[in-house]
């Protein structure tokens, strides 16, 4: 069935959760309108529209959910995908794209070609390129009985590392700290939780840098310095990751840093 629906000068403001992401798909059907803009508490922009606040109700949110299923996985998959993702539009793009797919069925999903199936594919294909850099390039230390490490994504993709990781390390505890976010996905016996902090402490334990010392210089001793080329390293590990990989870091941070550094260049 099609569902008409105009372009409306509306902004949708809602709780920042996926469930009232979900109750914003089901107003815009109930409006049989498309807002102008659809924004969480944290985007908290002045605009001249009119504001329309959307209450979380799990059983709209519910139904919305039953009819992405309906739709199959590739249409479920980047709403939930696109979703984690940080740009400011993310939001508009994934409820028209939803939109479209409820008119036309999951084909259109396929049709990139429109505006708006496009823009939704771009967000879920940047999304999960940073996850995949990521589990590339991840680097843990021991801390606290337990490995642990921070990140700097652009993106909220701890959801899209925890099945890798709890794969990877099935006997490990461990916590990844999203400093970008603020967000750390902590497993502990088992279970994973995610939860609010403000910073991670590294560990600086003489233990650990030994670790971190042996590991750069095995990055060192299997470099051919003959064939070094800096720009196609950047193209496949982008600088933005290099500081939260021990061996493209400086071991330690200032003067400290600096005289570590060169006295590893001296032996």
């Amino acid at each position: 069935m099609s569902y008409p629906a105009h372009v409306t000068d509306t902004v949708y403001r809602y709780d920042g959760t996926f469930q009232g992401f979900l109750c914003c798909i089901f107003e815009s059907y109930s409006r049989k309108e498309i807002p102008a803009a659809v924004c969480a508490p944290d985007r908290g922009q002045i605009s001249f529209y009119d504001s329309c606040e959307i209450v979380t109700d799990p059983a709209r949110a519910q139904r919305v959910a039953r009819g992405l299923e309906r739709l199959g996985p590739t249409v479920k998959e980047r709403i939930t995908t696109g979703f984690l993702s940080d740009d400011p539009e993310h939001e508009l793009i994934l409820l028209r794209f939803a939109r479209i797919c409820f008119e036309k069925g999951p084909a259109a999903a396929r049709a990139t070609g429109d505006p708006d199936v496009c823009a939704a594919f771009d967000l879920e294909r940047a999304v999960n390129n940073e996850a995949c850099k990521y589990i590339e390039f991840i680097r843990f230390e021991q801390r606290d009985m337990m490995l642990g490490t921070v990140i700097h994504p652009k993106n909220r993709i701890l959801p899209l590392l925890r099945g890798h990781f709890c794969s990877r390390l099935p006997d490990e505890d461990f916590m990844i700290f999203d400093a970008t976010h603020g967000i750390a996905m902590l497993r502990r016996d088992r279970k994973v939780q995610y939860m609010v902090m403000e910073h991670y402490d590294k560990n600086t334990g003489q233990e650990e840098l030994d670790w971190q010392k042996l590991w750069k210089r095995f990055f060192d001793a299997v470099t051919i310095e003959q064939r070094r080329n800096e720009r196609c390293q950047m193209i496949h590990a982008p600088k933005r990751y290099w500081k939260d990989m021990c061996e493209m870091a400086l071991l330690g941070r200032g003067t400290a840093g600096k005289a570590e550094q060169n006295a590893e260049a001296a032996r």
